[in-house]
Protein backbone atom coordinates (compact mmCIF):
# COMPACT_ATOMS: atom_id res chain seq x y z
CA UNK A 1 0.00 0.00 0.00
CA UNK A 2 1.31 3.45 -1.27
CA UNK A 3 2.39 4.99 1.97
CA UNK A 4 4.16 8.80 2.93
CA UNK A 5 6.42 9.33 5.97
CA UNK A 6 7.38 12.86 8.02
CA UNK A 7 8.62 14.00 10.47
CA UNK A 8 6.28 16.55 12.30
CA UNK A 9 8.30 19.30 14.48
CA UNK A 10 6.38 20.72 17.57
CA UNK A 11 6.58 23.87 18.82
CA UNK A 12 8.08 22.11 22.02
CA UNK A 13 11.02 21.42 20.56
CA UNK A 14 10.46 17.80 20.06
CA UNK A 15 9.59 15.46 17.04
CA UNK A 16 6.67 13.19 16.39
CA UNK A 17 6.89 10.46 13.42
CA UNK A 18 4.03 10.34 10.87
CA UNK A 19 2.61 8.48 8.18
CA UNK A 20 -0.15 8.53 5.48
CA UNK A 21 -1.58 5.73 4.06
CA UNK A 22 -3.76 5.18 0.53
CA UNK A 23 -4.30 7.49 -2.03
CA UNK A 24 -3.61 10.96 -1.17
CA UNK A 25 -6.56 11.74 -3.57
CA UNK A 26 -9.09 9.57 -1.91
CA UNK A 27 -11.66 11.82 -0.43
CA UNK A 28 -12.10 10.54 2.79
CA UNK A 29 -9.44 11.60 5.24
CA UNK A 30 -9.00 9.08 8.55
CA UNK A 31 -6.58 10.17 11.18
CA UNK A 32 -6.18 7.89 13.83
CA UNK A 33 -5.40 7.66 17.43
CA UNK A 34 -3.39 5.01 19.15
CA UNK A 35 -3.81 3.08 21.92
CA UNK A 36 -2.07 2.56 25.43
CA UNK A 37 -1.18 5.18 26.38
CA UNK A 38 2.53 4.61 25.30
CA UNK A 39 0.95 2.35 22.53
CA UNK A 40 2.48 2.43 18.92
CA UNK A 41 0.27 3.84 15.61
CA UNK A 42 1.54 0.70 13.75
CA UNK A 43 -2.15 -1.26 14.11
CA UNK A 44 -3.42 1.76 11.89
CA UNK A 45 -0.44 0.65 8.86
CA UNK A 46 -2.74 -1.99 7.15
CA UNK A 47 -6.18 0.55 7.16
CA UNK A 48 -6.00 2.05 4.07
CA UNK A 49 -5.61 -1.45 2.55
CA UNK A 50 -7.92 -3.41 4.65
CA UNK A 51 -10.64 -0.72 3.38
CA UNK A 52 -10.03 -1.38 0.11
CA UNK A 53 -10.02 -5.53 0.82
CA UNK A 54 -13.11 -5.37 2.93
CA UNK A 55 -15.58 -2.92 1.26
CA UNK A 56 -13.52 -0.93 -2.20
CA UNK A 57 -13.77 2.55 -0.12
CA UNK A 58 -10.53 4.95 -0.99
CA UNK A 59 -9.86 6.66 2.72
CA UNK A 60 -6.18 8.03 2.81
CA UNK A 61 -5.24 6.70 6.40
CA UNK A 62 -3.11 9.34 8.76
CA UNK A 63 -1.40 8.34 11.76
CA UNK A 64 1.13 9.39 14.34
CA UNK A 65 3.22 7.92 17.52
CA UNK A 66 2.03 9.96 20.51
CA UNK A 67 5.06 11.98 22.19
CA UNK A 68 6.79 9.07 24.21
CA UNK A 69 5.78 6.64 21.82
CA UNK A 70 7.39 4.15 19.43
CA UNK A 71 9.35 5.86 17.11
CA UNK A 72 8.13 9.64 18.11
CA UNK A 73 10.96 11.35 20.74
CA UNK A 74 10.54 11.22 23.79
CA UNK A 75 11.18 13.35 27.23
CA UNK A 76 12.81 12.03 30.54
CA UNK A 77 10.71 10.98 32.79
CA UNK A 78 13.17 10.82 35.32
CA UNK A 79 12.23 14.42 35.50
CA UNK A 80 9.48 15.29 37.56
CA UNK A 81 8.67 18.46 35.18
CA UNK A 82 8.22 16.58 32.12
CA UNK A 83 5.77 14.60 33.80
CA UNK A 84 4.22 17.63 35.20
CA UNK A 85 3.98 18.72 31.53
CA UNK A 86 3.55 16.25 29.26
CA UNK A 87 2.02 13.48 31.30
CA UNK A 88 -1.77 14.69 31.08
CA UNK A 89 -4.65 14.93 28.91
CA UNK A 90 -4.23 18.62 28.03
CA UNK A 91 -0.66 18.06 26.77
CA UNK A 92 -1.92 15.40 24.42
CA UNK A 93 -5.18 17.05 23.01
CA UNK A 94 -2.95 20.28 22.56
CA UNK A 95 -0.76 18.14 20.14
CA UNK A 96 -3.24 15.98 18.74
CA UNK A 97 -4.45 19.87 17.68
CA UNK A 98 -0.62 20.95 16.54
CA UNK A 99 -0.59 17.29 14.76
CA UNK A 100 -3.58 17.96 12.45
CA UNK A 101 -2.64 21.41 11.71
CA UNK A 102 1.52 20.40 10.43
CA UNK A 103 -0.76 17.35 8.23
CA UNK A 104 -2.87 20.03 6.95
CA UNK A 105 -5.77 18.29 7.47
CA UNK A 106 -9.46 19.56 8.07
CA UNK A 107 -13.07 18.54 7.80
CA UNK A 108 -11.84 15.22 7.97
CA UNK A 109 -12.78 11.95 10.80
CA UNK A 110 -11.02 11.37 13.54
CA UNK A 111 -10.58 8.10 15.22
CA UNK A 112 -9.47 7.08 18.41
CA UNK A 113 -8.51 3.27 19.77
CA UNK A 114 -8.99 3.12 23.60
CA UNK A 115 -6.67 5.72 24.98
CA UNK A 116 -7.30 7.19 21.69
CA UNK A 117 -10.91 7.08 22.27
CA UNK A 118 -10.50 9.19 24.64
CA UNK A 119 -8.40 11.84 23.06
CA UNK A 120 -11.11 11.58 20.08
CA UNK A 121 -14.39 12.17 22.82
CA UNK A 122 -12.23 15.35 24.23
CA UNK A 123 -10.99 16.66 20.87
CA UNK A 124 -14.64 16.20 19.31
CA UNK A 125 -15.73 18.43 22.36
CA UNK A 126 -13.40 20.79 21.93
CA UNK A 127 -12.64 21.62 18.37
CA UNK A 128 -15.92 20.21 15.97
CA UNK A 129 -15.03 22.38 13.71
CA UNK A 130 -12.50 20.70 11.74
CA UNK A 131 -14.47 17.18 12.00
CA UNK A 132 -16.95 15.65 9.74
CA UNK A 133 -17.31 12.75 12.17
CA UNK A 134 -15.78 10.99 15.03
CA UNK A 135 -15.30 7.80 15.80
CA UNK A 136 -14.52 5.94 19.04
CA UNK A 137 -13.20 2.40 18.51
CA UNK A 138 -13.41 0.45 22.04
CA UNK A 139 -13.47 3.29 24.48
CA UNK A 140 -16.45 3.58 26.98
CA UNK A 141 -16.78 7.60 28.52
CA UNK A 142 -15.96 6.75 31.95
CA UNK A 143 -13.79 4.53 34.06
CA UNK A 144 -15.52 3.23 36.30
CA UNK A 145 -17.78 1.18 34.26
CA UNK A 146 -13.72 -0.43 32.59
CA UNK A 147 -12.91 -1.09 36.15
CA UNK A 148 -16.82 -2.83 36.99
CA UNK A 149 -16.01 -4.70 33.34
CA UNK A 150 -12.27 -6.28 34.03
CA UNK A 151 -13.17 -7.35 37.33
CA UNK A 152 -16.36 -9.15 36.06
CA UNK A 153 -14.22 -10.53 33.10
CA UNK A 154 -11.30 -11.92 35.61
CA UNK A 155 -13.86 -13.70 38.05
CA UNK A 156 -15.99 -15.03 35.07
CA UNK A 157 -12.35 -16.60 33.25
CA UNK A 158 -10.39 -17.40 36.23
CA UNK A 159 -12.40 -17.95 39.28
CA UNK A 160 -12.92 -16.30 42.66
CA UNK A 161 -9.83 -17.71 43.97
CA UNK A 162 -7.65 -16.54 41.26
CA UNK A 163 -8.77 -13.47 41.45
CA UNK A 164 -7.56 -13.49 44.82
CA UNK A 165 -4.52 -14.74 44.29
CA UNK A 166 -4.47 -11.75 41.27
CA UNK A 167 -5.11 -9.32 43.73
CA UNK A 168 -2.66 -10.48 46.38
CA UNK A 169 -0.18 -9.85 44.07
CA UNK A 170 -1.33 -6.66 42.69
CA UNK A 171 -1.45 -5.28 46.24
CA UNK A 172 2.61 -6.77 46.66
CA UNK A 173 3.08 -5.26 43.49
CA UNK A 174 4.75 -8.00 42.42
CA UNK A 175 3.97 -8.21 38.84
CA UNK A 176 6.47 -10.41 37.69
CA UNK A 177 5.24 -13.40 39.45
CA UNK A 178 4.61 -16.18 37.13
CA UNK A 179 1.40 -17.43 38.05
CA UNK A 180 0.11 -13.60 37.71
CA UNK A 181 1.19 -13.27 34.24
CA UNK A 182 -0.31 -16.47 32.99
CA UNK A 183 -3.45 -15.50 34.24
CA UNK A 184 -3.18 -12.59 32.19
CA UNK A 185 -1.99 -14.07 29.08
CA UNK A 186 -5.69 -16.04 29.78
CA UNK A 187 -7.42 -12.93 29.98
CA UNK A 188 -5.89 -10.89 26.70
CA UNK A 189 -5.92 -14.03 24.74
CA UNK A 190 -9.87 -14.06 25.52
CA UNK A 191 -10.48 -9.67 26.35
CA UNK A 192 -8.56 -8.58 23.98
CA UNK A 193 -7.20 -10.33 20.92
CA UNK A 194 -9.22 -13.22 20.12
CA UNK A 195 -6.75 -14.58 17.10
CA UNK A 196 -5.19 -17.67 17.32
CA UNK A 197 -1.81 -16.09 16.45
CA UNK A 198 -1.82 -13.53 19.00
CA UNK A 199 0.67 -13.20 21.73
CA UNK A 200 0.19 -11.04 24.50
CA UNK A 201 3.87 -10.77 25.45
CA UNK A 202 4.66 -9.57 21.80
CA UNK A 203 2.93 -5.73 22.34
CA UNK A 204 4.71 -4.72 25.70
CA UNK A 205 7.63 -4.87 23.48
CA UNK A 206 6.86 -2.07 21.42
CA UNK A 207 4.95 -0.24 24.81
CA UNK A 208 6.19 3.07 26.24
CA UNK A 209 5.75 1.65 30.01
CA UNK A 210 6.52 5.07 31.85
CA UNK A 211 3.85 6.49 29.47
CA UNK A 212 1.32 3.35 30.09
CA UNK A 213 2.12 3.39 33.65
CA UNK A 214 1.45 6.78 34.36
CA UNK A 215 -1.95 6.55 33.17
CA UNK A 216 -3.27 3.05 33.25
CA UNK A 217 -1.01 1.14 35.42
CA UNK A 218 0.51 -2.27 35.33
CA UNK A 219 -1.40 -4.22 32.53
CA UNK A 220 -5.10 -3.42 31.20
CA UNK A 221 -6.77 -5.41 34.03
CA UNK A 222 -5.54 -3.19 36.82
CA UNK A 223 -6.33 1.03 36.81
CA UNK A 224 -4.01 2.84 39.05
CA UNK A 225 -2.85 5.37 37.39
CA UNK A 226 -4.18 9.00 36.53
CA UNK A 227 -7.00 7.18 34.10
CA UNK A 228 -8.89 6.11 36.63
CA UNK A 229 -10.46 9.28 37.57
CA UNK A 230 -11.37 10.12 33.84
CA UNK A 231 -15.08 10.55 33.14
CA UNK A 232 -16.88 12.39 30.42
CA UNK A 233 -20.44 11.20 30.47
CA UNK A 234 -21.85 14.70 31.68
CA UNK A 235 -20.32 16.52 28.62
CA UNK A 236 -21.46 14.04 26.13
CA UNK A 237 -24.70 15.89 25.45
CA UNK A 238 -22.44 18.77 23.72
CA UNK A 239 -21.19 16.47 21.00
CA UNK A 240 -22.02 18.54 17.84
CA UNK A 241 -20.67 16.28 14.88
CA UNK A 242 -21.95 12.26 14.04
CA UNK A 243 -20.28 9.87 15.78
CA UNK A 244 -19.80 5.94 15.41
CA UNK A 245 -18.90 4.16 18.92
CA UNK A 246 -17.81 0.46 17.91
CA UNK A 247 -17.27 -2.42 20.29
CA UNK A 248 -16.58 -6.25 20.75
CA UNK A 249 -18.93 -8.27 21.92
CA UNK A 250 -16.39 -9.65 24.42
CA UNK A 251 -14.34 -6.35 24.94
CA UNK A 252 -12.77 -5.30 28.09
CA UNK A 253 -14.86 -2.45 27.43
CA UNK A 254 -18.02 -3.61 28.40
CA UNK A 255 -21.16 -3.68 25.73
CA UNK A 256 -23.64 -1.72 28.39
CA UNK A 257 -21.54 0.69 28.97
CA UNK A 258 -21.21 1.82 25.37
CA UNK A 259 -24.74 1.09 25.23
CA UNK A 260 -25.31 4.47 27.96
CA UNK A 261 -22.69 6.37 26.14
CA UNK A 262 -24.83 6.07 22.67
CA UNK A 263 -27.49 7.05 24.33
CA UNK A 264 -26.19 10.39 25.77
CA UNK A 265 -24.25 11.35 22.65
CA UNK A 266 -26.94 12.93 19.90
CA UNK A 267 -27.77 10.88 17.34
CA UNK A 268 -24.81 8.95 17.72
CA UNK A 269 -24.54 4.97 16.27
CA UNK A 270 -23.52 2.14 18.03
CA UNK A 271 -21.92 -1.48 16.42
CA UNK A 272 -21.49 -4.12 18.27
CA UNK A 273 -19.02 -6.90 16.77
CA UNK A 274 -19.85 -10.32 17.96
CA UNK A 275 -17.55 -12.66 19.62
CA UNK A 276 -15.20 -9.31 19.22
CA UNK A 277 -12.60 -8.66 21.43
CA UNK A 278 -10.68 -4.85 22.35
CA UNK A 279 -8.87 -6.17 19.10
CA UNK A 280 -12.09 -6.50 16.87
CA UNK A 281 -10.60 -4.65 13.80
CA UNK A 282 -8.04 -7.30 14.17
CA UNK A 283 -10.27 -10.51 15.01
CA UNK A 284 -13.05 -9.52 13.11
CA UNK A 285 -12.17 -7.55 10.61
CA UNK A 286 -14.54 -7.84 8.09
CA UNK A 287 -17.71 -6.63 9.65
CA UNK A 288 -15.82 -3.81 11.63
CA UNK A 289 -14.52 -2.54 7.81
CA UNK A 290 -18.08 -2.76 7.10
CA UNK A 291 -19.70 -0.97 9.49
CA UNK A 292 -17.08 1.63 10.16
CA UNK A 293 -17.44 2.40 6.17
CA UNK A 294 -21.14 2.40 5.85
CA UNK A 295 -20.84 5.42 8.33
CA UNK A 296 -18.22 6.85 6.49
CA UNK A 297 -20.30 6.93 3.56
CA UNK A 298 -23.08 7.82 5.54
CA UNK A 299 -21.86 10.66 6.41
CA UNK A 300 -20.41 11.85 2.98
CA UNK A 301 -23.54 11.52 1.40
CA UNK A 302 -25.10 14.09 4.30
CA UNK A 303 -22.11 16.04 3.82
CA UNK A 304 -22.15 16.44 0.24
Amino acid sequence: MEHRTKILHLKNGYDIWSASFGDPNAPIKLLTLHGGPGGTSKEFWPWAENFKKYTGLDVEVFTYDQLGSFWSESPDWSKPENVERFLNYQYYLDELEEVRSLMGLDHFYLLGHSWGGVLTYEYTLAHPEHLKGSIVYSMTDNIDDYVVSINQERLDLLGENEVAYMKSVEAKNDFSDPRYHQDLVRLYRENIERTDTYDPDAGPDLLATDVYNHFQGNNEFVVTGILKDWNIRRRLGQVSVPMLLTTGEKDTMPVWSMKETAKAIPGAELFINKDGGHHHAVDHPRPFYKNLSNFLTRVEKKDN
